[in-house]
């Protein structure tokens, strides 16, 4: 659907003085034919809805109303063309006719109504054609679908009040027609529809058709105004006796007093429709029923008070009906007091009296009281305790404090809540007395403690990064000692602290000694290592003023770059240093730095010097090593897992070794290299991560 403004169908012609040589015809009654001429409604046409085709060739029809031209239309037989034209004359109106060449007449037909579902194009007044109202419009018929109507909307007074263009494939659109307006409907072939949408409630609808409430309930009515397209759907709630039921403005019933009354609902858009719901309030009943018992275990002579509690609480009548299924074992009176009677069980049950169908049971037991202690005998060494556990039955008898004794208080004691502490060895009767049971006892053997006689600890020494942590485990010996309770002690804890459980935390570079003692002095000791660690950045350093003088592992945490030690001393390094096996460089190289010795570090931010000693190993890395403190005297063969790096060997001032040792043949290198070492020979490695001496 198009909408345009300023346009309307409506041709202005100057009215043809045509001949009447054909004249108009009537037919029969309210069927005319109308050839060339011009026409008076009242005197050749009666005034009405009439309907204008065409049989054969093409014509055109104007119609005038007084200095107004209404409608000026062309008929042909062409299927493409308009055929039929219906228009609301008036008397008066003059309709003029001109024939083509051998065009049939026009004919007129008076119809009774229009078809509001199928409504072909013509020129209708709202009032009398049309009803007034809102009205979805669509071209349901359309001839083709080239097919399309132009719908154009006029006042009183003839002046154009709104202008649509309609096609096949357009969505409906609403319009409101109000009476006086002139609807012309023009190029339409074939018909479209008007579908009243009705905007006035007609009836109400409710969820409910009625309503039972019981006292200070509530519950809401939801009404629906129909039909859906009313414009106020608006409505309000009135109850015809508020001391019975009340109704708030979104149909919330509240139930006040016993009695019937109605509540209405009207529609604000049409206040003589709607809807009454009968609504009777009901006096409030019990729906549940609590007690504070569901079971009793107790003993004959025994009175327990079993307290029930009516739902909801507002009920009308709250009173609790009693009664036992055998009185010879338990009885219960109108206020629950339930008895024992003699051993033996019943079942008790409270009904509510004003709704039967709400009950409870409670179950009772009656048995004669005893009390049962959970071990006959133990064995306890003596400084330990032991707690022991009477149990009083029937669970809800009465007194059923338990009183402890010991019959040997020189071997054992007992408090008020069974726990015995056992002094020396020997033996005590512990019993267990309750008001109205036979007593209970124990017998407590105490046995002479078991001394530690020696604490072991799992590492005899450990060494530590600073920040770092090891858990220590220490056994005492024998397996029963009686108090295997270890005190940990720190002789240094600026380089190690320990907490009572064993955990070590390396604190700062140096040693520290962790103990280990029992109570009666047994100890372990553990030797704790914290090394010293420097880290230096890209630069050059001097070994004295920048780094203490010692032996060092050095490594990198990220990248790589060079590394240079002692330029011109003999101890000279020369690495490419990499956080990573890469196949360029090491990842650690150890060696003897002297006070005085050059460093250079080349291409990365940190290098960590870390303070060692020498270690007996038969596997080396790059650095500078000696025989009889880094790797014992003998005869070995050299191999490596790295790539390829040079391995050199001095005695004194002698070579022994200088080779390319690499871990695959090829023309540079060798794969391994046999010889014999000796106390005080020095071993230079460079470029290799891994040097395996196998013992010849």
């Amino acid at each position: 659907m198009k909408k345009k403004n300023g346009f309307f169908k409506v041709i202005v012609i100057m009215m043809l003085l045509l001949s009447l040589a054909s004249g108009g015809k009537v037919q029969a009654s309210g069927t005319y034919s109308f050839g060339d001429g011009t026409y008076t409604v009242g005197k050749e046409i009666t005034a009405g809805l009439t309907k204008f085709s065409i049989s054969e060739g093409s014509a055109s029809i104007s119609i005038t109303r007084g200095s107004n031209s209404l409608i000026y239309e062309t008929l042909s037989d062409n299927l493409f063309s308009l055929n039929q034209f219906t228009a609301s004359l008036k008397n008066g109106d003059e309709i003029e006719v001109y024939l083509d060449y051998d065009a049939a007449n026009i004919t007129a037909q008076t119809i009774a109504a229009v078809d509001l579902k199928n409504i072909s194009a013509g020129f209708y007044e709202v009032g009398s054609d049309l009803p007034a109202g809102t009205y979805t419009v669509q071209l349901n018929h359309p001839e083709d679908d080239y097919d399309s109507a132009y719908f154009t909307i006029l006042d009183s007074n003839n002046a154009e009040k709104d202008y649509f263009s309609l096609y096949s494939d357009d969505e409906p659109f609403d319009y409101k027609l109000s009476n006086g307006d002139k609807v012309y409907i023009s190029s339409l072939r074939g018909t479209l529809s008007l579908k009243e949408k009705i905007l006035v409630p007609q009836s109400i609808t409710v969820n409910k058709s009625s309503l039972s409430l019981m006292v200070n309930r509530t519950a809401r009515l939801i009404a629906t105004v129909q039909p859906s397209t009313a414009i106020n759907k608006g409505i309000s709630w009135t109850s015809a006796n508020p001391e019975i039921a009340t109704v708030d403005t979104n149909g919330n019933v509240n139930a006040l007093k016993v009695g019937s009354t109605t509540i209405t609902v009207t529609a604000k858009g049409a206040p003589a429709i709607t809807k009454t719901i009968p609504v009777t309030v009901t006096k409030v009943v019990p729906t549940g029923l609590k007690l504070s018992k569901s079971a009793l275990n107790i003993t004959k002579n025994q009175t327990v008070k079993v307290t029930a509690a009516i739902t909801p609480a507002d009920a009308a009548n709250k009173t609790v009906l009693w009664k036992t299924s055998n009185t010879k074992a338990a009885t219960v009176d109108a206020n629950g007091n339930i008895k024992g009677i003699a051993n033996g069980t019943a079942v008790i049950t409270a009904t509510a009296a004003d709704n039967t169908k709400v009950f409870k049971k409670v179950t009772v037991k009656v048995a004669t009281k005893t009390v049962k202690v959970t071990k006959t005998k133990v064995s306890v060494t003596a400084g330990k305790t032991v707690t022991l556990t009477a149990v009083v039955s029937p669970s809800d008898s009465m007194d059923k404090t338990v009183k402890w004794k010991s019959s040997n208080t020189k071997i054992a004691t007992v408090d008020s809540k069974g726990k015995v502490t056992c002094k020396k060895k020997g033996t005590a009767i512990i019993t267990a007395t309750v008001k109205g049971a036979k007593a209970a006892s124990v017998k407590v053997t105490v046995t002479p403690p078991v001394a530690a006689k020696a604490v072991k600890v799992s590492k005899t020494s450990i060494t530590l990064s600073k920040g770092k942590t090891y858990n220590l485990k220490a056994t005492v010996s024998p397996s029963n000692t009686t108090n295997k309770t270890l005190k940990w002690k720190s002789s240094n804890t600026k380089v190690a602290k320990v907490d009572s459980k064993g955990k070590v935390t390396a604190v700062g570079a140096g040693t520290a000694t962790i103990t280990a003692a029992t109570t009666n002095g047994k100890k372990a000791t553990v030797k704790i290592t914290v090394p010293y660690v420097k880290s230096l950045s890209a630069g050059k350093w001097k070994a004295g003023s920048d780094l203490p003088a010692g032996r060092y592992k050095i490594t990198t945490n990220y990248g790589s770059g060079n590394l240079f030690i002692g330029m011109g001393t003999d101890r000279f390094v020369n690495e490419i240093l990499s956080s990573e096996d890469d196949g360029f460089g090491v990842t650690v190289v150890t060696t003897d730095i002297k006070a005085g010795d050059s460093i250079e570090i080349l291409g990365l931010n940190s290098v960590q010097f870390t303070r060692v000693k020498n270690v007996k190993s038969n596997t080396l890395h790059s650095g500078y090593w000696t025989v009889g403190k880094d790797i014992n005297p003998g005869r070995y063969r050299i191999t490596t897992t790295s790539e390829s790096g040079n391995l050199i060997i001095e005695r004194g001032s002698n070579l022994l070794v200088n080779e390319i040792l690499t871990n695959k043949p090829d023309y540079f290198g060798v794969t391994s290299v046999t010889t014999t070492l000796k106390t005080g020979d020095r071993i230079m490695i460079s470029g290799l991560d891994r040097v395996v001496f196998t013992k010849k």
